[in-house]
């Protein structure tokens, strides 16, 4: 091989490595019109601007202005999920490093006594009169090898020094393993606080885009409807009235859709399931969902499906109020074992779960949890937050440790812990999950409580406060085709 080519080879390795870097790294996507729904909203602006379009053009881009602000705010919360599990992970890793200093620290004092027992053992020898030969060469050793081949030179003591300097050796080799255990805990800890601040900045950049987005949308959509009144000599308030009718078929279709996916779910989901079951199915009578109405926030409902077992509650883990920093340290936390842990995503399903049969939560738990949640209602949006602001997972979190059992603090994470349970048994507390691929567990992005009548509370993004919905009038095509219950 020519030099020259072994330069070659050698600058497109550099190339390669630093395109590996770039890709490991953070992504700031500068570019509008990288974001999703940009196409959208881009389409919509030239047929608004097209004095050659008609009005099924103009109806149909303000159409699919609806569906580009969706897609923004779901890249949006779903940079915001990743931010919440790296931030989960670091707290994880935090707690590790904690759990091996404090070990480590145990392990050394262990060694100091070990040493000073060994001292007792010399000191007893010398008032016994035996030889200070012998043991001085153990006393005055700095490490166990040091000792070992120091009292080699000599005859060994005896039993009760060799047991000593046993102990000794042991007690050395445990605080080496423990600190060497810490020195890596502490490099994992640094690696997951730098991932968990990648990914809150790479959810800021993403936030802000949607809040342009929706911005930009809806000033096309205003100019949309502005020209469509003048089409067809009307008002604009006329015009808006009719986009409303055409808007609420709109939602009618998606959620006739939805519910024709979630009842073949249910179907192949009953289809495959054990004919001989060991534990019941519920068998309550499900309430059914209206056609969304945009009431404001109800009453939850006191209809329910009874457990078919016997429930067994547990003590709400308590969950510190979060603030805007990215990145916190928790309270010490002791962990049974040094083993290093961390938050893992859930494992990608490519099939959908079999409907659960169990679960740990009462029909009255569930009712306190969504009546806890309409607590919330109004609260400021935050990033992570579990109070006094609250995200998607934080509103969810909370309201459910009200109701006595804690959940995790994830919207994956929660998808992953929880009894899936058809829609056709939604009751009161029940969580709902929106996916990219909602097939695809990994790809959640987002999670409501169902607080009865058919409506939802939530809490979205900064640009309003958490509040009820319609449970069918929003990215219907992204929900889970079950809904979860802790």
């Amino acid at each position: 091989m020519t030099a020259a080519m072994r330069r070659v080879l050698a600058l497109a390795a550099m190339f390669a490595l630093a395109g590996s870097i770039v890709v490991a790294g953070p992504t700031h996507r500068a570019q509008a019109e990288d974001y999703p729904g940009q196409a959208e909203i881009d389409a919509a602006k030239q047929a608004a601007n097209d004095l050659a379009a008609g009005i099924d053009d103009l109806d149909s881009a303000i159409a699919s202005l609806a569906d580009a602000r969706d897609q923004a705010t779901a890249n949006a919360l779903s940079a915001g999920e990743d931010y919440v599990q790296a931030k989960d992970a670091s707290d994880s890793a935090q707690d590790t490093l904690k759990a091996a200093n404090k070990r480590a620290d145990a392990a050394e004092k262990e060694l100091a006594k070990a040493r000073e027992a060994l001292a007792g053992v010399a000191q007893a020898a010398y008032r016994d009169g035996g030889s200070m030969t012998q043991l001085g060469a153990v006393v005055g050793a700095e490490t166990v090898d040091q000792v070992i081949t120091r009292s080699e030179a000599f005859d060994r003591g005896s039993d009760q020094a060799d047991i000593y300097v046993q102990r000794v050796k042991a007690a050395e080799l445990v605080a080496s393993t423990m600190r060497q255990y810490a020195d890596d805990a502490a490099t994992t800890a640094q690696k997951a606080a730098d991932d968990a601040q990648a990914k809150y900045v790479e959810a800021r950049d993403a936030q802000a885009h949607a809040e342009q987005a929706v911005a930009v949308a809806n000033e096309t959509r205003a100019e949309a409807v502005t020209r469509l009144a003048a089409m067809r000599g009307v008002t604009v308030a006329l015009e808006e009235q009719r986009q409303a009718g055409l808007e609420a078929d709109r939602q009618a279709a998606a959620q006739a859709e939805a519910e024709r996916r979630q009842r073949e779910a249910e179907a192949a989901a009953q289809a495959t399931a054990d004919p001989t079951p060991t534990r019941p199915q519920p068998t309550a009578t499900a309430t059914s969902t209206p056609r969304p109405t945009g009431t404001s926030s109800p009453k939850p409902s006191e209809t329910s499906t009874p457990k078919p077992s016997a429930t067994a509650t547990s003590t709400p883990r308590p969950t510190p109020s979060k603030t805007a920093d990215p990145v916190t340290t928790p309270d010490p936390v002791e962990t049974p074992a040094p083993v290093e842990t961390s938050t893992p995503k859930p494992t990608p399903t490519p099939t959908t779960p079999p409907v659960s049969t169990s679960w740990r939560s009462t029909a009255a738990q569930g009712r306190t949890a969504a009546a806890h949640s309409l607590t919330l209602v109004g609260r400021e949006y935050l990033l992570g937050g579990s109070g006094p602001k609250y995200d998607c997972s934080g509103v969810t979190s909370e309201s459910w440790s009200s109701a006595g059992l804690w959940i995790t603090r994830s919207s994956r994470s929660q998808y992953a812990a929880v009894s899936h349970v058809p829609y056709s048994q939604i009751r009161e507390g029940d969580l709902v999950f929106y996916a990219t691929n909602p097939s695809d567990p990994s790809t959640i992005y987002h999670v409501a409580i169902y607080v009865g009548n058919g409506m939802v509370m939530e809490a979205v993004n900064y640009s309003k406060p958490a509040g009820v919905r319609p449970l069918y009038a929003w990215m219907t095509s992204n929900m889970m085709p079950y809904i979860g219950r802790p």
